[in-house]
């Protein structure tokens, strides 16, 4: 699924995903990100694209309380709910 943003929060969110705490850089174009305070809390892997960001992977995150971790739950296939979630971190894609 594509993230239909402008240059402008495709750079806003880059910037955002370099100082958040829960993401990690995986090359200059590749992001992955764990949103722990989302409902649900979601992992995501985002590829940043000319004109849109790509969600690669998106699913839920589900914690065991007996192995004391988390684990990926549903697959999440919404753009909006990902922008939702997203949002909800602070990141600037609205």
């Amino acid at each position: 699924m594509k993230l239909t943003l402008s240059a402008e929060q495709r750079a806003a969110l880059k910037a955002f995903l370099e100082q958040f705490e829960d993401a990690e850089r995986l090359s200059e174009s590749e992001y992955v990100v764990d949103l722990y305070d989302a409902e649900p809390p979601l992992s995501l892997d985002l590829i940043f694209e000319p004109d849109a960001v790509r969600v690669d992977g998106a699913a839920e995150l589900r914690f065991d309380e007996e192995l004391d971790g988390w684990y990926i739950g549903e697959r999440i296939e919404d753009a909006a709910q990902v922008l939702r979630a997203l949002a909800g971190a602070g990141a600037p894609v609205a």
